[in-house]
């Protein structure tokens, strides 16, 4: 539990910021997939072309030619998975090791506040969890009974991380605006503005 004025330690801000970070980037390469990069309007822009330069290209070639323009976005999709996977594990690890903090929802004798902070923020691990899982089942191309169910879960991944998001920067907003302000420069500096 975290009182106003206490620090975060460097490990602790470390993690966060780099989850986050990494977070973020793999949120843009999906944003960007589905949208300015869609394989389906990128072959209708490929298709107009070849028309106007008299280039003889069929809707599918289109589209598979989209797909390869796309493809390195892909991949950092993938790279920034696998560091996920690496900072996440560390997080746990350090957290079990009590090197970083992590807010137990069922400890008793704490207050309702941190009860829900602490439930929030498990159910987001473990949909992180769950995300890397499929993931990598999908990346590695295991054959499973399950991979359709797999896909939708890891595709439907961006509704729980978008989701969290809005609830974090509401979370730090009533921080910063309640008894607890102070979290922002905590979380950049390891000590409060009222500290420095």
């Amino acid at each position: 539990m975290r009182m106003r004025g206490d620090c975060y330690s460097l490990a602790f801000r470390f993690l966060h910021w780099s989850i986050a970070f990494v977070m973020l980037g793999m949120l843009i390469t999906i944003l960007l997939r589905y949208s300015w990069l869609n394989k389906e309007e990128m072959s209708e822009i490929i298709m107009g072309y070849s028309t106007s330069q008299d280039v003889n290209m069929t809707k599918e070639k289109a589209v598979v030619l989209a797909k390869r323009i796309r493809a390195p976005l892909w991949e950092w999709h993938v790279y920034l998975g696998y560091a996920l996977m690496g900072l996440v594990f560390i997080r746990i690890i350090l957290g079990m090791m009590g090197r970083v903090p992590f807010l137990n929802p069922f400890k008793g004798g704490i207050i309702l506040n941190l009860r829900i902070r602490a439930i929030i923020y498990l159910l987001f691990y473990v949909c992180v969890v769950i995300s890397l899982v499929t993931g990598l089942v999908l990346e590695l191309d295991i054959e499973t009974a399950y991979n359709n169910e797999i896909k939708s879960i890891h595709f439907g991944s961006i509704y729980y991380f978008v989701t969290y998001l809005v609830i974090h920067f509401i979370g730090v907003l009533f921080a910063e605006l309640s008894s607890d302000n102070g979290i922002v420069s905590r979380m950049i500096n390891g000590k409060s503005k009222y500290d420095l």
